[in-house]
């Protein structure tokens, strides 16, 4: 089982919106349903405890998608359980690369936007505090990175 994890400043906008797009993605592709894992959290645990904000859930929603969610910190215990983690941000990617350096064993972590080849940037930029047409923006730019993702995930599995 191929363990991943997508990771954000608070766990209630992006990540939590690209776990559950990526998580649609992988279920319905018959060569990784059922052998891929994904969960996220994020770097600081300010908002831990709550669901996703309710543009995030909004998006979802109206996919048809699930929009239930807890968010988390990022620790190295749950580092140590993981063999891929999608950073939103270069300030993530930072923080998150300190996690897995106090975590027994190491998983390798990448910005989600390093799999969309037409990505203008590496940041997935925070919607947070912004109308819900960025949010909506996070979301299309999650969704182009899922086939080049999904490519790597099949050689993987």
């Amino acid at each position: 089982m191929l363990r991943i994890l997508t990771l954000c400043h608070g766990n209630i906008c992006r990540s939590p919106l690209a776990e559950v797009l990526i998580e649609a993605a992988i279920n319905a592709d018959p060569l990784l349903a059922g052998r891929v894992t994904i969960s996220s959290a994020g770097t600081s645990d300010e908002h831990a405890g709550e669901g996703m904000h309710t543009n995030s859930a909004a998006i979802l929603s109206a996919r048809g998608l699930r929009s239930t969610h807890e968010a988390r910190l990022f620790t190295p215990t749950m580092a140590a359980t993981l063999d891929l983690v999608l950073a939103a941000d270069q300030a993530n990617l930072r923080n998150g690369r300190s996690t897995i350096r106090m975590a027994d064993r190491q998983p390798e972590i990448r910005l989600i936007r390093d799999f969309d080849p037409t990505a203008v940037g590496r940041d997935l930029d925070d919607p947070w505090g912004y109308p819900p047409s960025e949010y909506e923006r996070t979301a299309a730019e999650i969704a182009a990175a899922i086939p080049g993702l999904l490519a790597e995930l099949r050689d993987r599995v």
